[in-house]
């Protein structure tokens, strides 16, 4: 019997919020249980990526960087938050499909089951965040008491990405093609959150977008803590807070009322 086997067995035993961290850990655990590196990917994986998108950016497209110091560090605090919620989103969208298994054999809320997707998922993360500070640090980055801000932007980042996977998860049983749709608007955020260039240039050509892209705010609040040694915007945290718990509340509740009609569907 798998190690997975056994703490899934264990989880009806459990109250719910150590059933949550329970489904967390066999999730984390999972990404990395039969990789020889183990959690060692946890870190090198970002680490890998980023090194791709530093070579394009200096070598191919080198003015996008002109003018950045540190170009590397730049670009790797805006992929690591944005990889984070894609995740989290399109894990999130398949939750039911995926988990379906559980939630046939296991008395478990459903909600459950993506909140603990979404943990999972933090983990990783918050090593990637680990590895981005180190790798700043050594490029010659000064750190203060600003950082006491990252984890609320991890919270932002949590609640935007969990809230929507949850709504998208009951649209996907009932439009598949939605998954096309995804593909092509995570690419379009991808260009349009200031992960390749500063957020000025976005404020400056289509103020619109830094309001309607809550990722652009995020990550212009990242570099300001972690790059500048400043402090966040307020206004914008708080904003992009409120945008958080509004999709989360709406994703929850979204769950709650049409996942067992989402459920006889499958």
């Amino acid at each position: 019997m798998s190690i997975f086997t056994k703490l899934i067995n264990r989880i009806p035993d459990i109250n719910r919020f150590e059933r949550i961290w329970k489904l967390a850990q066999i999730d984390f655990k999972r990404r990395y249980y039969n990789d020889r590196l183990g959690l060692f990917w946890a870190l090198l994986n970002p680490l890998l990526t980023v090194m791709v998108y530093y070579f394009v950016f200096t070598f191919i497209l080198k003015r996008v960087s002109e003018g950045i110091d540190n170009y590397a560090i730049f670009l790797f605090s805006g992929l690591i938050f944005w990889m984070a919620f894609v995740e989290m989103m399109k894990n999130g969208m398949r939750t039911l499909i995926t988990k379906r298994y559980l939630i046939e054999n296991i008395k478990v809320k459903k909600e459950d089951l993506f909140l603990s997707t979404s943990l999972a998922i933090t983990f990783a993360f918050i090593f990637n965040i680990f590895a981005y500070l180190i790798m700043a640090a050594i490029f010659g980055t000064r750190y203060s008491s600003c950082l006491l801000f990252v984890p609320i932007l991890i919270i932002n980042v949590f609640l935007i990405g969990s809230g929507i996977g949850m709504i998208l998860s009951i649209v996907l049983v009932y439009f598949r093609d939605i998954t096309h749709i995804i593909n092509l608007l995570v690419m379009l955020g991808l260009w349009t959150s200031g992960i390749f260039f500063k957020a000025d240039l976005i404020l400056n050509t289509a103020p619109i977008i830094y309001y309607l892209n809550p990722f652009v705010g995020i990550i212009d609040n990242v570099r300001n803590i972690t790059l500048y040694n400043s402090y966040p915007n307020l206004v914008t945290m708080n904003m992009n807070i409120i945008t958080g718990l509004i999709l989360f509340i709406l994703g929850y509740n979204t769950i709650s009322k049409f996942s067992h009609h989402a459920m006889e569907k499958l």
